[in-house]
């Protein structure tokens, strides 16, 4: 019994080794040895009026690269909970229908998410009974959006409009 054991620690320890030795072996330096060296570009020779362009053809607008496709640029909200609510219940009341007919649900999530970043602490100091409710409402709003289900952000926007209520006249 006592050999046996020698025998199979022994075999354990050489497949260890082995798969180290392949492990490792995967991790070795790349070089590039085919003596060219990688372009640059030279912009140099760009006149001194002239916009240069990327190789993609997007111009660049005073040293910032434009492209085309890019979202506007979004600016944090500001005011009061009583003024970001009745935002936040906008915003809601579009997710459902955006989710359903193949919108641009992740961006209406980004607002929401937003808007509630911004008026979360207010609740929390001002109303905190109502704190669970309004990020149940959210979660929802998620879990429509990542899992494509339109029902779940409709019911998280009923909600949310009694809560609104609720603080708006509490």
């Amino acid at each position: 019994m006592q050999r046996q054991l020698t025998k199979t620690a022994q075999l354990a320890l050489r497949c260890s080794l082995l798969a180290s030795t392949l492990m490792f072996a995967g991790c070795a330096t790349t070089i590039d040895d085919t003596g060219q060296t990688p372009s640059t570009a030279d912009v140099e020779d760009v006149p001194v009026d002239a916009e240069p362009a990327l190789d993609s053809g997007e111009t660049i607008d005073g040293g910032t690269i434009v492209d085309p496709n890019a979202p506007a640029p979004t600016i944090a909200p500001t005011g009061s909970a009583a003024d970001l609510l009745p935002d936040l219940s906008t915003e809601m009341s579009r997710l459902g229908s955006q989710i359903a007919e193949g919108g641009d649900s992740k961006e209406t999530l980004a607002r929401i998410e937003q808007l509630w970043d911004r008026v979360r602490p207010e609740i929390e100091m001002d109303r905190p009974d109502l704190l669970d409710g309004f990020d149940a409402t959210i979660d929802m709003a998620r879990i429509g959006v990542e899992r494509r289900r339109p029902a779940d952000a409709d019911k998280g926007f009923q909600l949310l409009t009694d809560l609104v209520d609720r603080f708006l006249t509490g």
